[in-house]
């Protein structure tokens, strides 16, 4: 199984999305989570991960989804970009599965110019929501909340 065609499910409200797990770190229980004052909407705050503070995205707002209290239960995932890393809210990581690129339909072929989505997979047991995660927080995003963090935080 070749490791770039491996992928990382998880859910919100109960929808299966996915994240190559390429760029995934690490899945950890959900913590306490520092808000930034004025930061943008979907930025839930930052939390500590060994010494670095990276922010965390809360999927639900982003994608404009019915907001929850947060629950014990849910999930971080850890992601490691190229540019930066940060941290998904998610209700659970499920699983990692091999998803080959033939099971892969691109979003543009679908509906052109979604944000966040990358491609959909058809798996045996139904679709899973492929997200891009360099899209998921922009250049400009970015460097907003490290002004944020460098202000605002001890």
């Amino acid at each position: 199984m070749d490791r770039a065609d491996q992928i990382v499910i998880f859910t919100l409200n109960e929808q299966r999305y996915g994240v190559p797990l390429g760029v995934v770190e690490r899945v950890v229980p959900m913590v306490e989570i520092t808000r930034l004052p004025s930061g943008p909407e979907f930025i839930q705050g930052v939390i500590n991960v060994q010494g670095e503070i990276m922010p965390v995205l809360n999927l639900r707002r982003r994608f404009n989804l019915i907001e929850r209290p947060v629950e014990l239960s849910d999930q971080l995932i850890i992601i490691r970009c190229a540019a930066r890393s940060f941290a998904l809210m998610t209700d659970g990581a499920c699983q990692v599965r091999c998803c080959a690129e033939q099971l892969r339909t691109d979003s543009e072929k679908i509906i052109p110019d979604l944000p966040y989505l990358s491609a959909v997979a058809r798996l045996p047991d139904g679709l899973i929501l492929l997200q891009d995660p360099e899209a998921l927080l922009s250049c400009a995003e970015a460097e907003s909340i490290d002004e944020l963090i460098a202000s605002g935080l001890p």
